[in-house]
Order: structure tokens, then C-alpha cells, then sequence
């Protein structure tokens, strides 16, 4: 749709596909100088129910002079109402008095927050935890809980522990040596994946902010004492986890570490020769 403005200079309007995100729409609109004195071009003003009520929104500065018998591309970009669900929405563009509409290919924008950031638990390797937070959907599309997934868990500290045993270890046999006793040990601190769902899994809806208590499952093959750490992620948010091995770790009155054998026969052999 074409609107020209009445009068000298005359404009004429024609506006392009606007797509994107509800936060960066782009697009351009092609403004035709008919009259016969020049324009200067000061703002690009939007309208419709995309854009919301919020002072300034849809409203661009613009300082740019059309020449009588000139056009010119206009480059332009909106911040939509962040909830503006996915689809064709309609806008009025005005620039230099003259309007015309526009359509607007808003896209999926799947955004979440996560409070608080981090999470520290404790509990018995095989057992579930049970942990509350909160989640609020800033996209405009649904969050969904029913497939929260699994998290790799890394041992703390245990590459850095592993690499000084291998040392200690191997260290007079050489460079591979060390390095097939690190692998060996980093290897021996793998645990299996940390199972997590919601207690609740329906999905969080454009706009809503909810309480959500986590059930995470702790594999079985944890190390007693040991803290393990992942991340679990959502929507593009993350949730940092440290869990704790309920039960003594070594030195604490638990089983000694595997290599601590492998570690005396090496010295042992050292010494003798």
C-alpha cells in the first residue's frame, strides 16, 4: 500500500518486508520525492499493536536531505514488544509526513532466565535431590520443561589432581608415561550423566515467571566426598550445578584412591634402582 502526502513537496512511501527477532526487526522503506523543493528527512515513526505503548518505542532519528525528483532507501529497524508472538503482524511506517504499511515477520525468539545462578548440593550417589528455582520466559515462544535432559558432570579438581599423581607417578619414566598415567586417571574421574526433569513439566508461557522444583538424579558411580560440577542449560540460560558425594573421601577414612598402590610401586622401584 502506497500513500502520497498532499501538497508540495509530495512523497511517496513504499515499505519492504520487515523480518526478524521481536528485538532487532530490519528492514527498509523507499521514499520518492515528487515535488519540487527539497525534504529533509528527521524520523521514522511506527504504529500497530506489535509495537506497544512504551514512550519513544517505534520511533528512529533520521538527518538525511531528499532532493526534489530523488528517492532514497531508508534503512529500518524496530524493537518490538519483547512477547510479540511469531508471525505476520501489520505496521504503519511514517517518514517525511508520508505513510504507508508495512508487514512485519516477527521470528521465534526462545529466551529464559534462571534464578539464582548456581546451585551447591549434596546426597548420596544413586539417590534424587530435589532443588527449587525460578524461570522466566522473556521470549515470546513457550519454555518447555518436559525435556529437561541430562548434565555431564566433571569431577572439581580432578584433572589438576590427576596430572600431579602422574607426576609423582611416572615422572622418572618420561613424557609418555606421564601423559598415558594422566589419561589413565582423568579417565578413572568420569561418572555418569546427571539425569534432571522438572517436577512439573508444563511448559512456561510467554511473559510468566514460575517457581520450579528440579529432581536430579545422582549417578550411581559418584566418588564419596567427591564435588562434581555441570551445567545444566535452558532456552539459552544456564544453571551452574556443584554437587557433593555424601560419604568419606580419601584421607577421610574412606578406601584410598586407586593409583595410591600404583604410586608406592613406582617409587619402590626408583629407590632400588
Amino acid at each position: 500500500m502506497t500513500t502520497v502526502k498532499r501538497g508540495t513537496p509530495a512523497l511517496r512511501a513504499r515499505a519492504s518486508v520487515l523480518a526478524g527477532t521481536p528485538r532487532r526487526v530490519r528492514g527498509h522503506v523507499e521514499v520518492e520525492n515528487r515535488g519540487a523543493e527539497d525534504v529533509l528527512l528527521r524520523t521514522v515513526r511506527a504504529a500497530g499493536a506489535a509495537i506497544g505503548g512504551r514512550p519513544g518505542a517505534g520511533t528512529m532519528a533520521l538527518m538525511s536531505r531528499l532532493r526534489a525528483g530523488d528517492a532514497l532507501r531508508v534503512p529500518v529497524r524496530l524493537r518490538l514488544d519483547p512477547l510479540t508472538p511469531p508471525g505476520r503482524h501489520e505496521v504503519e511506517l511514517e517518514v517525511g509526513g508520508a505513510t504507508t504499511s508495512a508487514v512485519v515477520e516477527v521470528a521465534a525468539n526462545a529466551r529464559a532466565r534462571i534464578s539464582p545462578l548456581a546451585l551447591a548440593l549434596r546426597g548420596a550417589p544413586g539417590t534424587v535431590v530435589t532443588a527449587g528455582i525460578v524461570i522466566a520466559n522473556l521470549g515470546n515462544v513457550p519454555v518447555p520443561l518436559d525435556r529437561l535432559g541430562a548434565v555431564t558432570l566433571e569431577e572439581k579438581g580432578g584433572v589438576c589432581r590427576s596430572l600431579e599423581g602422574a607426576l609423582r607417578a611416572e615422572g622418572d619414566r618420561g613424557a609418555v608415561a606421564v601423559l598415558d598415567e594422566a589419561v589413565r586417571r582423568v579417565a578413572a574421574t568420569r561418572v555418569d550423566q546427571m539425569r534432571v526433569r522438572a517436577a512439573d513439566p508444563a511448559a512456561i508461557e510467554p511473559g510468566e515467571t514460575r517457581p520450579v522444583d528440579l529432581e536430579l538424579h545422582l549417578p550411581p558411580d559418584m566418588g564419596p566426598g567427591r564435588t562434581y560440577t555441570g551445567l545444566l542449560r535452558l532456552t539459552g540460560a544456564t544453571l551452574l550445578i556443584d554437587v557433593t558425594a555424601d560419604g568419606a573421601g580419601p584421607g577421610e577414612g574412606g578406601p584410598p584412591a586407586k593409583t595410591a598402590t600404583r604410586s608406592r610401586r613406582s617409587a619402590a622401584k626408583a629407590k632400588a634402582s
